[in-house]
């Protein structure tokens, strides 16, 4: 079944599922008088927007270039007209096809990239009320799927300072890896928690997550390393630990600037440097961090907002510590541009931070014309988390 336009798809949506508009907006998350103006024609949401809903449900966009009599070459699909389909998952429900719950995980975490966690938090935990059946189930691949949508979903909720629920959802995922059979599965899982907890500042409980997750056997190389990030993540939360937390980093810098580790993406080595360099920060070796943190920047590039805007606040943090105004200066205003693109309570804990270290440098001309361009986006306090 196909839709080639909004309206039609909305009438073809709820024929299928026999919802009326109540009950459509009600699983969409949005207003009835929101499905009222899209049946009329009257709203026109953004394709990334629409995506994200109609992952929900079962449902995706298509973008294709409309049949010519000629083939379109691949290189002129961009200038090509295109057509827009809506259509359905084939034969199950979107939660019983492990293929599909992954591409919900991807497009989760790229939701989460572009906008940050606090736009799509309610998107993360429907998702979940859909899957915690799956606990039960005898499908190991579709156990596996699920774990990873519950894994983003703790980057999500992480992202947005839910910390209660997304540990409840990381060990939903934990369970979830643990039936699949899969410690590829497991050791994500508890890499997510190992980081939710630190961002609580619950060291104790990220430290034992990160342990855990290092002793798993059989784990891929790359994932090995991350949880190795992830146990130096915690021990930068404990006094005394700095050099087991500058082990820990070495122990993954060097394969990483040798040789890198297998199936890495450029977005792949721009993170973990980046997670690298926020460590590095934590336990005051700021012009090593300064310096990962600007290489993690230059392989992201222009893209994906949230990772960008969190690594330059890193970079203000390290410059200032570094008794570089100037430097700093040119990193803040460069974050006041990106942050509005950005909800995340994580980001918004950043900026304060930013403010707040930069205030004994607010007679510098450059530092106090960059803080009136942050204060601009910097959202109203959060409550204060209790960091160990």
């Amino acid at each position: 079944m196909e839709s080639r336009t909004l309206p039609e798809a909305v009438k073809s949506i709820m024929k299928v599922h026999g919802w009326s508009q109540s009950q459509l907006a009600r699983e969409l998350g949005v207003p009835r008088d929101w499905i009222s103006k899209i049946k009329r024609g009257d709203r026109d949401p953004s394709i990334g927007r629409l995506s994200q809903l109609l992952a929900g449900i079962g449902w995706e966009v298509i973008i294709r270039p409309k049949r010519e009599k000629a083939p379109v070459k691949r290189r002129e699909f961009v200038a090509a007209a295109a057509s827009v389909m809506f259509v359905p998952s084939p034969k199950v429900g979107p939660y019983e096809d492990p293929t599909h719950v992954h591409e919900m995980a991807q497009r989760l975490a790229q939701a989460r990239y572009e906008h940050g966690g606090g736009t799509i938090a309610a998107t993360a935990m429907k998702h979940i009320r859909h899957i915690e059946p799956v606990v039960a189930g005898g499908d190991k691949k579709l156990q596996a799927a699920a774990s990873d949508l519950a894994v983003e979903s703790v980057w999500t909720l992480s992202d947005a300072h839910r910390f209660d629920a997304g540990e409840n959802v990381g060990r939903l995922a934990l369970e979830l890896a643990k039936r699949s059979e899969s410690p590829d599965a497991q050791s994500r899982a508890y890499s997510a928690l190992a980081q939710l907890n630190s961002e609580w500042g619950r060291a104790d409980r990220a430290f034992k997550y990160a342990k855990s997750g290092v002793q798993l056997p059989e784990v891929p190389e790359t994932q090995q390393a991350w949880m190795r990030l992830r146990r130096a993540r915690t021990l930068t939360l404990v006094r005394g630990q700095e050099n087991a937390a500058r082990d820990e980093i070495e122990s993954v810098y060097g394969p990483l600037r040798d040789r890198g580790f297998p199936g890495q993406s450029s977005f792949d080595v721009a993170d973990m440097m980046a997670c690298i360099g926020v460590a590095l920060n934590r336990i005051g070796v700021y012009a090593d961090a300064h310096c990962m943190l600007n290489e993690a920047l230059a392989l992201l590039g222009d893209s994906s907002p949230n990772p960008q805007s969190q690594r330059l606040a890193q970079q203000v943090l390290a410059a200032l510590r570094m008794s570089q105004p100037a430097l700093a200066a040119d990193h803040m205003l460069a974050l006041a541009r990106i942050a509005p693109l950005v909800n995340s309570r994580w980001l918004d804990g950043d900026l304060r931070e930013v403010l707040a270290e930069s205030a004994k440098w607010a007679s510098v001309p450059e530092i106090r014309d960059a803080r009136d361009h942050l204060r601009t986006v910097v959202q109203a306090p959060a409550p204060p988390i209790k960091r160990t």
